[in-house]
């Protein structure tokens, strides 16, 4: 058990992962509530579906880290020995039985949800699928970053519609333009995160492992950073305003916006670790706040 205990420190550190992927799903099931009836309370909320979201969405990160695991097997092991797969801490074999019991811990989720929530499984099963294969041109994929970001960043939006579809399936609602909104600011979301976990100072830049410091520049990473911040914020503003807090979302992600823009200038005029330190965090914070503002702000106003 301590071996796994290990590997989950390293590779999907559940401290830091849990109280996001908590909110990521809660935030699913309300909003989509709140789209409903805008005088929803915190007893409208159906536990069932909450405890469902959260764990699917969990369920579908670590999913993702197993798919990781087998498809940079090759580069990691060539560039990256100390990882615990490589180093013989954990074998992809025993990764691919937790993966398969995941994948059926969600198909017999979803129908004790609704059985009709099978097929936005296979939506986002699909999409996993793809992404997994590369879809089929990886090398191609991989010359073209932006590209290559955005086909796999396309994932978060087909989780939030799951999550969200946990909520108005069964109660015979359907898809509108404020889950559509919802979703966009989740693949928003999804770029800020992914750019910000690959943001590295020269000293810290390994040999054959990407990062967009690496590909990019210091400079030019921060703009792309600052560009994804910001149309997050403006998708995460828009989607608020269907649901009557628009107006207190925008307050709060203006506050982290500035900071986040002056540790921006910072990194970029002077990269070095120390500056770097905060793009570990900072990521999860943003998307901390924005699905909190999403999720929770409009129990209170």
């Amino acid at each position: 058990m301590s071996r796994w205990w290990q590997y989950q420190k390293e590779r999907f550190p559940l401290a830091g992962y849990l109280p996001l992927m908590a909110m990521f799903g809660f935030s699913s099931i309300s909003f989509s509530l709140h789209l409903y009836n805008p005088y929803a309370s915190f007893s409208d909320i159906g536990v069932l579906q909450v405890v469902v979201a959260i764990l699917s969405t969990t369920f579908w990160f670590m999913l993702m880290r197993i798919a990781d695991e087998h498809k940079d097997f090759e580069e990691d092991s060539k560039f990256r020995p100390y990882r615990p797969v490589q180093r013989g801490l954990v074998k992809l074999k025993e990764l691919r039985f937790i993966g398969a019991f995941l994948i059926l811990a969600q198909m017999g989720m979803s129908i004790l949800i609704d059985w009709r929530m099978l097929g936005f499984f296979a939506l986002v099963c699909i999409w996993f699928g793809l992404m997994t294969m590369e879809f089929g041109i990886g090398k191609w994929l991989k010359k073209r970053h932006t590209i290559y970001l955005i086909s796999h960043m396309m994932i978060m939006p087909f989780i939030e519609l799951y999550g969200t579809a946990i909520e108005w399936l069964p109660r015979g609602g359907g898809f509108s333009i404020g889950i559509l909104l919802f979703m966009v600011s989740s693949l928003c979301d999804g770029t800020v995160i992914e750019v910000g976990r690959k943001l590295r100072a020269p000293e810290n830049e390994e040999y054959g492992v990407d990062t967009y410091t690496q590909i990019w520049g210091p400079k030019r990473a921060m703009v792309v950073w600052l560009v994804c911040l910001t149309i997050s914020s403006i998708t995460t503003t828009l989607a608020g305003f269907q649901i009557g807090v628009g107006w207190h979302i925008m307050a709060a992600l203006l506050v982290l916006y500035i900071y986040a823009f002056f540790v921006a200038i910072k990194f970029t005029k002077k990269p070095t670790a120390k500056n770097a330190k905060i793009f570990k965090v900072l990521p999860g914070v943003w998307m901390l706040v924005m699905h909190a503002g999403l999720g929770l702000l409009s129990f209170f106003v």
